[in-house]
């Protein structure tokens, strides 16, 4: 199915851009570490660009986890709903985080970027909005994900549907 192969490069991207902002903030913060302690000159760019970095890996973190389903999910209750009630909790849980990425993290993320366009990063001297960006960026992550996970859900959903009819 071409919607799999598409969710693999997308998977592939996001977790390389996690690993690679990882791999900088870490001599970014050794090199903080070493010109604060070494030679008694600390720089704030560095500084404040790990801080950024940091953020962007939770939020790339989090699109990449919920896309793989591995996000914290207690299912004490869910586990003893029988399969149908169980499938529409799923879908449920789905559309209010769809409604929460396009609306917070989508609208409310670019109204935001758009606003910081024009404040500068005092440490960076670039644009906040150049920050801010992450944060429709991983909108349009989560989308893709909870729109693939409820395709997802439903072929499952139809598949042990089948099985189950058929073994009647």
């Amino acid at each position: 199915m071409q919607v799999i192969a598409i969710k693999r490069v997308v998977d592939k991207i996001v977790a390389w851009i996690n690993i690679i902002l990882l791999g900088i903030m870490v001599v970014l913060v050794t090199y903080q570490v070493i010109a604060r302690y070494f030679f008694n000159a600390p720089s704030t760019m560095a500084e404040t660009l790990a801080q950024y970095m940091f953020v962007w890996i939770i939020m790339y973190g989090s699109s990449y986890t919920f896309g793989l389903r591995e996000h914290l999910e207690i299912s004490v209750l869910k586990d003893k709903l029988p399969p149908q009630a169980r499938f529409l909790d799923d879908m449920l849980i789905d559309i209010v985080l769809v409604l929460f990425a396009v609306g917070v993290m989508g609208c409310g993320g670019y109204a935001l970027t758009k606003q910081q366009m024009g404040v500068t990063d005092a440490a960076l001297q670039i644009p906040m909005g150049v920050i801010y960006s992450a944060i429709p960026i991983n909108a349009i992550l989560i989308l893709f994900y909870a729109v693939y996970l409820i395709m997802d859900d439903h072929r499952l959903f139809l598949e042990r549907s089948q099985q189950k009819g058929g073994n009647e």
